[in-house]
């Protein structure tokens, strides 16, 4: 399948049509606010704390109204002050807490109550309490749907109390909410990233639609790629900075990583990781990708120099960042700041756009703009 590159330009012409409401709060980087501004929608108000996403935030989209700070010690009139709106006008409110606590690449329920580091330095506590400080601000907001993200396995396990406890958490603010499993290669991303996305109504606007709770998980979009981009088609002809890449080659050369990334097949027919040639199977997130397939999911980790994580399936070294922005479905003149491990940590941390659009257009269509 054929990878369609597409540019901020077309964000914005699409953004232009103005069919419903957005406030972000985690926005990152904004790669959901891409998403939601190629479904349509209108991008009111974005909330960030990380210096370096708000500086790459705002150097794609400038203008756009923010609200700096911790969501700990903010509330939704803060958020509501920066538009014209009132509470329960809004039609969505998006966020995506930071959700490592709850990642099988991560240390799962013993990293819960753990601080969370960022490469600028900046740190948060509790990332398994942010969900209900964004529910306790959807509540001052009241819009009309709530859109949330995070990691897949907080649907299994001993995580599922915390997926519970959220489904909970939306009705005790007058919300009937589901959380679902989507796949962004099934969008159109070249990358097989699997993310838990919640969607809540709010109950008054729940009733003048066709659905109920327990038909509400037909609110999220069927697929629109049966057959998926592959990670070849998505990058093959991409013409990344030479200096870059000399960078990268050297990043391998200086660390432990030039024992094994040459040990891995190139061009492999399924995707091959680092366990599989290691005495001891450690280097599990170490993996050389088929160029057949979609990427495998890279992390906001993974993909910085020296580090183990997707490398090219061809080439003994990571991605570029022009590859990466391919493969998490970005514009391809989409501007990253700060260093080449910061550029990585937040395409590494953003929601894939195309995934977030079509999740959006299937809200806009079911829900708010439902006759």
């Amino acid at each position: 399948m054929k990878y369609d590159p597409y540019t901020l330009n077309d964000v914005k012409q699409s953004a232009e049509r103005k069919l419903f409401t957005v406030i972000s709060t985690f926005a990152g980087g904004g790669g959901s606010s891409t998403g939601y501004k190629l479904a349509g929608g209108d991008i009111l108000c974005v909330n960030e704390f990380v210096e370096s996403a708000q500086k790459t935030y705002l150097a794609n989209y400038p203008g756009t109204p923010f609200v700096d700070g911790d969501i700990n010690y903010l509330t939704g009139g803060d958020l509501l002050d920066m538009t014209s709106l009132e509470r329960g006008e809004l039609d969505i409110l998006d966020g995506s807490p930071p959700c490592s606590a709850f990642s099988i690449a991560g240390r799962r329920e013993k990293g819960w109550g753990k601080e969370k580091n960022y490469s600028d330095k900046g740190k948060v506590k509790g990332v398994e309490d942010l969900f209900f400080e964004f529910i306790r601000v959807a509540n001052d907001i009241q819009p009309k749907v709530i859109i949330g993200e995070n990691v897949k396995s907080i649907m299994f396990g001993k995580a599922k109390e915390y997926f519970n406890r959220i489904i909970n958490a939306f009705q005790d603010i007058g919300y009937t909410a589901v959380g679902k499993s989507l796949n962004a290669a099934d969008y159109g991303t070249p990358q097989a990233r699997e993310r838990c996305f919640f969607v809540a109504i709010r109950n008054d606007i729940l009733a003048k639609t066709s659905l109920n709770f327990m038909t509400l998980e037909s609110v999220y979009p069927t697929p629109t790629y049966k057959e998926h981009v592959s990670l070849y088609e998505a990058i093959h002809n991409i013409e990344n900075d030479p200096e870059e890449e000399k960078e990268l080659y050297e990043a391998v050369a200086k660390g432990f990583l030039k024992d094994w990334i040459p040990k891995l097949p190139k061009n492999p027919e399924r995707q091959v990781k680092g366990s599989e040639y290691h005495p001891n199977q450690s280097l599990f997130n170490l993996i050389r990708p088929c160029p057949n397939l979609p990427s495998p999911t890279i992390t906001q980790q993974g993909q910085q120099k020296g580090l183990s994580g997707v490398i090219h399936y061809e080439l003994d070294r990571k991605l570029t960042i022009k590859e990466l922005k391919r493969v998490q479905g970005l514009p391809d003149d989409f501007i990253l700041e700060g260093t080449f491990n910061q550029k990585a940590e937040r395409i590494g941390r953003m929601v894939a756009p195309k995934c977030i659009a079509s999740l959006a257009t299937s809200v806009y269509n079911k829900v708010l703009d439902y006759d």
